[in-house]
């Protein structure tokens, strides 16, 4: 391997991530120049574009919007209508770690693939693509941090079939049980196509954001459910001992000799008991309706009143109270 093919030619700390994702948005035309002209670096770039390092991008394709739009005007036999989305844009976003492992012949070869494979499973018409390694930021030891990631654009025209394949891409059709799925496969589809064409550079790959949501909603509910499991024999306790604080109150004036300790049951049932109760009802009301940065909000103050009080003292304060017959 020749040391000019390396992508990047700074010394490489240990590696630690390795992922491939793919990020997708379809653009009017207008809208459709604008980010094509950032690709191509045609105007003034954004504060995390360094000048300085722009040379080392590269890519294929001209990515020519006008050429795309008169073949359509050709093959349609009228110009597309101003409401349609011309240009989908992929943006694959590669781990910088991983990528100073590859040279540039490895990422063009992946990154042809890819386009290759989703005109053959779509019949997006590619346009070309560029790959930025001039994106990124330096922190504050001066070092610079790079956001490697690659602009692919695809034209919405499937000359062979004559079709606009991105109509057909928002139908996310139905699973085995017949029900609509909470992903479209489409997308998940082009993250799998990401993962194999990359694998091969030692990428895996990533997760993308409708996933990360889906496995975040999923893991929440199982710690919903843990959560009130676990504090079911705290809960019983607390109602326990605040049923027969509240009976042992009315004795008070009778029992002078144990004023003091019944207050100091008083005190307890006021400042800790009672606001544990009414925690665990709003823990369980927030579970029942799903409501999961709420309730995690509310376990965080109930953990705070537990640190209050143990369920050691709540026994000791259970044994106590024996001690007051009525």
């Amino acid at each position: 391997m020749k040391t000019g093919d390396k992508i990047y030619t700074k010394p490489v700390e240990k590696m630690s991530k390795n992922f491939v994702a793919v990020r997708t948005k379809y653009y009017k035309k207008n809208d459709a120049t604008r980010v094509i002209d950032h690709a191509l670096r045609k105007h003034k770039n954004s504060e995390n574009v360094i000048d300085s390092r722009t040379h080392q991008n590269f890519g294929a394709g001209a990515i020519d919007l006008p050429r795309q739009i008169q073949r359509y005007k050709e093959t349609v036999g009228r110009s597309p209508r101003r409401d349609m989305n011309l240009v989908f844009e992929h943006v694959l976003v590669l781990s910088k770690d991983q990528l100073t492992k590859c040279n540039k012949n490895g990422v063009r070869d992946a990154i042809n693939d890819y386009m290759k494979q989703v005109r053959d499973e779509w019949g997006f018409e590619p346009m070309g693509y560029r790959m930025h390694l001039d994106e990124g930021h330096y922190n504050k030891q001066g070092k610079f941090v790079a956001n490697p990631h690659a602009h692919i654009y695809f034209f919405n025209y499937d000359f062979e079939k004559k079709r606009s394949p991105l109509r057909d891409l928002m139908i996310k059709g139905r699973n085995d049980k017949g029900k609509s799925p909470s992903l479209n496969p489409h997308f998940v589809k082009m993250q799998d196509i990401a993962g194999d064409c990359f694998k091969k550079l030692g990428f895996r790959r990533g997760i993308s954001k409708g996933e990360k949501n889906k496995k975040h909603q999923e893991k929440a509910e199982f710690v919903l459910s843990k959560t009130i499991k676990r504090y079911k024999s705290i809960k019983r306790l607390v109602q326990n001992l605040d049923s027969e604080i509240v009976k042992k109150k009315l004795l008070k004036v009778e029992k002078k000799k144990d004023i003091q300790q019944l207050e100091e049951l008083e005190r307890i049932h006021k400042q800790q008991i009672q606001p544990m109760i009414q925690s665990f009802e709003k823990l369980e009301e927030l579970f029942e309706n799903k409501q999961i940065e709420e309730f995690e909000q509310e376990l965080e103050n109930f953990k705070a009143l537990q640190e209050k009080i143990t369920e050691k003292d709540l026994k000791k304060s259970g044994r106590k109270l024996k001690k007051f017959k009525p």
